[in-house]
């Protein structure tokens, strides 16, 4: 049975004072008298406490090889959910154990505890003991609670962030004064100029990728918001030149990719848009209009993965007229289309979106469809005949593109 006065019953007594992670980290370490860490399931490090000042000066990320353990050794305590690794800093190795922390067979974060070996003392640590390996079992459900409720707060507080920015890229606030009394109390910076950009993951990660995301740019926070099936980001530009900015952007988002690599997301795969910089927080709405059309319109025509608005060319000029006139161009490109559609009970329009999101090709097309190519070749030649565009010439597609773009925006906002 655990002693009533052990460590467990000292961390669930902090837990019930309102003391987070921070603090039990702090106890756990001094209790162990060595370095002591806590994680989140992406490897960030949440807390860190070196009784010994040896100085690690570690990543934001400090990662552990992934093992499968079982919930209910977990539970018991059992010694052999302990595991052991290293990692190398300034040619020193550093062992140590980590414990997973699980809810069902999920694992919220791992606590690691550095120990070190008698053939590696350059810590000149003791190799942990068996009371000390018990420790650490002992603070394994304290700590697990307090990484749930405080990811449990911080999805409360996401959902509450992301419709607040969901107002603004919408334009939809009180007022100026309103938005930077909000912002305050989160320790954000939308003062001066600013940047939006979109992030489209096929596999919908938004949880990894927000919690991987760069801490800082330009000295500011970055704010995501999770909005129509995208993550967004905010960032803040303020006093950055045009060159400089530039190379501050590549940087972050190649950061924030290498990240995503590592958790197994292909680079290729993810697209970011990018909008042009405004100069205060109630013009935002134009960078994310902007940045949304970058990456939509860079997906077709340029094939990268990182698209600038600002490199549009002549697209970027397109976009930038009166909504009205957008509507109008796209009532008189798509119209008849969307008429025939609602007449026949067809869905040629939603055959026409697939078929330029996989970059015309047929085959492709066809599968993601769930049709034969001869069926979709017949659809193709109907939305051919109904609007009188040839979807072979490339002056027609940029029509057609570009109203379905306007069409797709519309229904954004």
């Amino acid at each position: 049975m655990t002693n009533p006065g052990g460590l467990f019953y000292q961390l669930i007594q902090d837990l019930a004072q309102g003391k987070g992670i921070p603090h039990l980290i702090w106890r756990l370490s001094q209790i162990l008298n060595r370095p002591v860490l806590l994680t989140n399931s992406v490897h960030r490090i949440l807390a860190c406490h070196d009784p010994l000042n040896l100085n690690l000066n570690l990543d934001e990320f400090l990662y552990v090889p992934d093992v499968k353990i079982n919930e209910a050794d977990f539970l018991n305590r059992s010694e052999h959910i302990l595991h052991h690794a290293q990692f190398t800093l300034n040619n020193q190795i550093f062992p140590f154990v980590y414990l997973p922390l699980l809810t069902g067979d999920y694992c919220l974060g791992y606590c690691i505890v550095l120990d070190t070996t008698p053939v590696t003392n350059a810590l000149k640590l003791k190799p942990l003991s068996a009371e000390d390996k018990q420790t650490i079992l002992d603070a394994s459900m304290p700590l697990l609670l307090s990484l749930k409720s405080s990811c449990e707060d911080s999805l409360r507080q996401e959902q509450y962030r992301d419709d607040f920015i969901r107002d603004i890229l919408y334009n939809n606030y009180d007022s100026k004064a309103t938005i930077h009394e909000k912002v305050k109390s989160w320790g954000w910076n939308l003062q001066g100029s600013l940047l939006a950009l979109v992030i489209d993951l096929p596999d919908k990660d938004f949880k990894t990728a927000r919690e991987i995301l760069p801490r800082l740019f330009n000295h500011s926070s970055p704010i995501s918001a999770y909005i129509n099936l995208q993550l967004v980001v905010i960032l803040n530009i303020n006093g950055l030149k045009k060159a400089k900015l530039k190379t501050s952007l590549a940087n972050f988002i190649n950061s924030f990719l290498d990240r995503l690599a590592d958790h197994g997301k292909k680079r290729s795969s993810i697209g970011v848009g990018i909008g042009s910089g405004v100069p205060s927080v109630t013009d935002l709405y134009k960078s994310y209009q902007e940045a949304k059309v970058a990456w939509e319109l860079g997906k077709v025509f340029d094939h990268k993965s990182v698209c600038y608005f600002e490199e549009m060319g002549f697209l970027k000029f397109i976009f930038t007229q009166p909504a009205r006139e957008l509507e109008e161009f796209s009532q008189r490109v798509l119209g008849p289309l969307i008429e025939y559609d609602q007449a026949e009970n067809t869905g040629l329009l939603d055959s026409l979106r697939v078929f330029i999101e996989y970059k015309c090709q047929i085959a492709e097309c066809a599968k993601a469809l769930y049709v034969h190519e001869n069926t979709l070749r017949n659809r193709i030649k109907k939305i051919e005949q109904v609007t009188g565009f040839d979807l072979r010439r490339v002056d027609h597609m940029v029509n057609v593109y570009i109203a379905l773009q306007v069409l797709n925006l519309g229904k954004d906002d």
